[in-house]
């Protein structure tokens, strides 16, 4: 377990799927200023296991059970693996009706989603696949890491809570590729090969990699609001919806082809590299290099639901909601219903729809939750403590049923909140 959470944290990792945390830390007309630190950590795969895991940053052997075991028990044609760490710090200042807020948080991600046909290519090879095709479209993987400075603004008229954000992100480093189309097909015996392909990639500047190097820039914005309607809250919020310009530095690769490949057929073993090159394949179309600007999005979340009270002495409030996310690959079509369709289908995130509740007891407050859906597609049960009230913790798990697994657990989350109010 401390080797996978070691992985876990390192950089090329990053955020995770929210708690209503919106809802169960609004903030008290008695607070003038009030100090937050969230520490967020999250490793969520449809399929991937920890024994897997394991395996492959010990260094031991991967069995050919271990590799069909986990492309068997992927959803469709997808083997998702999103990983999220976030650290932050937020100030928050209250004036009467009016609150202020500003904060720093730095972010890593990455999000993939692999093809059932590249994984068996990638550890089995074409051997074992002839005579077949071999499809890799619908693959990609995105890995960010980027710090962002928040001003938050909102008030309160009477039953109605407004809030709104804009972030200026630094970007340090990013990563994608995106393979929509792909395709090998093995002849029997191997006696040829049939390969097409459509492929982009987008890396930051390579020669700048220092951990807070500056190679983008960009801008998100949040939007939040409560209202009371009798005995209910309802709550909405639209957060971190953004993007990053990065550098004219970067690298930007494009690669749309095809070919044949039935063998070199060499005359003279003593005269080998000369018949290699009279008998090469070439390819239709060379891959477009080049340094150029790109955009990428961060993921934006959306969230909506519906809180209440209730009369049960031990389950005062609870909360029923869903959660979406949106991130586009790329920036390549105008703003339309096309493209928001295109974010949530290119987040590799299914809605989430969850309910929790709030349950006193004597020495703290237990928050427990339910939730279906996500970068999972099964049942997930999270429970958290909160303790205090102007000098508050509250650490939990989205993942709690995972610790139990072991070698079979798909997840693993934790999160911790500092609160300190004066």
């Amino acid at each position: 377990m401390r080797k996978l959470i070691l992985f876990i944290m390192f950089p090329l990792c990053l955020f995770s799927q929210e708690i209503n945390q919106d809802t169960i830390m609004l903030v008290s007309k008695e607070i003038e200023h009030e100090l937050r630190w969230n520490t967020n950590l999250q490793l969520e795969s449809n399929n991937l296991n920890q024994g897997f895991l394991n395996s492959m940053t010990n260094g031991t052997f991967i069995t050919n059970e271990m590799v069909d075991n986990w492309i068997n028990n992927s959803t469709g044609n997808n083997n998702i693996i999103n990983s999220e760490v976030i650290n932050s710090f937020e100030y928050l200042i209250k004036f009467d009706s009016l609150h202020i807020g500003i904060s720093i948080a730095d972010n890593n991600l990455l999000n993939s989603s692999f093809s059932d046909d590249l994984l068996k290519f990638a550890f089995k090879g074409n051997f074992l696949y002839q005579d077949v095709n071999l499809d890799f479209g619908g693959t990609n993987l995105r890995a960010s890491r980027y710090q962002q400075y928040k001003l938050t603004f909102g008030k309160v008229y009477n039953k109605y809570k407004f809030s709104s954000s804009i972030s200026y992100l630094t970007g340090n480093h990013h990563l994608s590729y995106i393979i929509k189309q792909g395709n090998l097909y093995t002849a029997p015996y191997g006696s040829y090969l049939d390969i097409a392909y459509n492929i982009n990639a987008f890396v930051t500047d390579t020669s700048n990699f220092s951990i807070f190097a500056n190679n983008g820039n960009g801008l998100a914005f949040d939007f939040i609001t409560d209202i009371n309607i009798q005995k209910y809250n309802i709550h909405f919020s639209l957060t971190n919806l953004g993007y990053i310009n990065w550098s004219k530095s970067s690298i930007t690769f494009a690669a749309d082809s095809s070919f044949n490949f039935d063998g070199i057929l060499i005359d003279d073993i003593f005269n080998f590299n000369d018949s290699i090159l009279e008998n090469s394949t070439e390819l239709d179309d060379l891959p477009d290099t080049k340094n150029n600007i790109f955009k990428s999005y961060i993921p934006a979340n959306i969230n909506f639901n519906i809180t209440g009270n209730s009369k049960f002495k031990y389950l005062k409030q609870y909360t029923l909601g869903i959660i979406a996310k949106w991130q586009p690959y790329s920036d390549n079509k105008p703003l339309s219903f096309s493209k928001i369709n295109q974010g949530f289908k290119e987040s590799n995130f299914k809605t989430l729809y969850f309910i929790n509740s709030i349950i006193q007891t004597k020495y703290c407050d237990m928050i427990p939750k339910i939730s279906y859906g996500g970068y999972s597609d099964k049942a997930n049960v999270g429970l958290a403590f909160s303790k205090g009230k102007k000098n508050k913790i509250i650490i939990g798990t989205h993942h709690l049923q995972e610790l139990l697994n072991s070698d079979q657990s798909t997840s693993l989350s934790f999160y911790l909140k500092l609160i300190k109010s004066f």
